[in-house]
């Protein structure tokens, strides 16, 4: 009996301690802990609220600590943006969506239905003036509506494929290649009126989680050290597009599928000195993912100061793995 007491007195300094470990995970590399605390840090965050609540009627005040460096160092996972009082008229629209190589199975009564005649279907509903994706193919090339478009397709390379669709001239375009994996980045610079902005189309380092993949594609494959490696693969890739941004010299977009919480390594090295659209503009959870119908935030939209996001829009439709994001945006101009 005295030792279930004990524990209870205790618990609450667990509870705190875990999400000041999760906070330290976010900047230092702890392998697999880092990778569990980046997928946990709303339910620590959760149980460190009704800690807190405890300690304000046993006037335990110390008790507030964990809840107070959350807000310090995370911005919240659920979002209550109001109406914009921007205008959207003249603003610029984004569609950023990892759409599975088109091979996401679907429920429909017609047989002529797949996943890319629905996503097809979406992309025209929604018009987007910009349109990247992630995990693409071959047949992407048919999207009609937009005059410029670079795809990623490289022969005798073997990457998973990107597109950047544009409405306004593509006037310079490249490749970001990350070593010994089929993820990469390929940016645009996309002429709108006087103004030239760089879109980095990115798909950082992926996890490997599927039984069938791991079977099919992998030899002596160690679930573990796959974990391990993933994080400080994306750590290492966010860095080299933070370092390839700074020779730009116009505004810059950073979008695409990161594999990565808010509450990772990558996003924080990413995000640094940009803002993510979904905080600024966005409602709800933002899921964008789900493992075993657990809710995660793995696609982003970043930019600098002199984007003014307007709204920020998440989807859900079951057509890939991942739900796609649609942002609208201007261009401050310089007094």
């Amino acid at each position: 009996m005295k030792l279930i007491v004990y524990i209870i007195k205790k618990l609450p300094i667990l509870i705190i301690g875990l999400l000041i470990l999760g906070v330290l995970s976010s900047f230092i590399d702890f392998g697999i802990v880092s990778v569990f605390f980046s997928l946990t840090m709303p339910l620590i965050f959760i149980l460190n609220v009704f800690v807190a609540i405890y300690g304000i009627f046993r006037k335990k005040y110390s008790y507030l600590i964990g809840v107070i460096i959350f807000f310090i160092f995370h911005s919240f996972f659920f979002q209550f943006s109001s109406v914009s009082e921007v205008e959207t008229k003249d603003s610029i629209s984004l569609l950023s969506y990892n759409v599975r190589s088109f091979t996401h199975r679907i429920r429909s009564k017609n047989p002529d239905d797949n996943a890319y005649t629905e996503i097809v279907k979406f992309v025209e509903s929604v018009d987007p003036d910009i349109l990247i994706l992630q995990e693409s193919a071959r047949k992407s090339q048919k999207i009609e509506g937009y005059p410029y478009n670079f795809w990623s397709y490289r022969p005798n390379t073997e990457k998973s494929l990107l597109n950047i669709f544009s409405k306004y001239p593509i006037v310079n375009k490249g490749f970001i290649d990350f070593s010994n994996t089929m993820n990469g980045v390929i940016y645009a610079d996309i002429k709108i009126n006087q103004d030239t902005i760089r879109v980095y189309n990115t798909h950082l380092q992926s996890y490997v989680i599927s039984p069938y993949i791991i079977a099919n594609r992998f030899g002596n494959f160690n679930y573990w050290d796959n974990l391990n490696n993933t994080i400080s693969k994306q750590v290492k890739q966010a860095k080299l597009i933070k370092e390839h941004a700074k020779n730009f010299g116009g505004n810059i977009i950073i979008s695409g599928d990161f594999n990565a919480t808010p509450y990772s390594q990558s996003y924080r090295a990413l995000k640094k000195g940009f803002k993510d659209s979904y905080v600024s503009k966005g409602n709800g959870i933002g899921k964008t993912y789900s493992h075993r119908r657990y809710p995660l935030r793995l696609d982003y939209f970043l930019s600098n100061e002199q984007i003014e996001v307007v709204n920020h829009e998440n989807f859900n439709l079951n057509l890939s793995d991942h739900e796609p994001i649609r942002v609208e945006f201007k261009i401050k101009q310089n007094d």
